[in-house]
């Protein structure tokens, strides 16, 4: 199981400027060719000392080891941070 990306990322309206949350849709590549999608929650926080934390819920079940598939996400938020698509 391969993430492909993430898409329809939408962020929620809180009043907090270094706190961050979105909900979104991980698509994944699983063997066969197929892709399942999985519904998924994360918080970008920025810390007090400029570090940014990533928390991630995946609000679907999903049949696959679960720390490669967070890391995997992680990575790919990170990614749409830096490139400044995460509004």
């Amino acid at each position: 199981m391969k993430l492909s990306a993430i898409s329809e990322i939408v962020k929620k309206n809180i009043p907090l400027h270094y706190r961050n949350e979105y909900t979104a849709n991980a698509v994944f590549e699983v063997p066969g060719g197929k892709q399942a999608v999985k519904r998924i929650e994360f918080i970008v926080e920025m810390s007090a000392t400029g570090q940014k934390d990533i928390r991630i819920n995946i609000l679907d079940s999903i049949d696959y080891p679960l720390v490669p598939i967070l890391k995997s996400i992680k990575d790919e938020i990170q990614v749409l941070d830096k490139k400044g698509l995460l509004l």
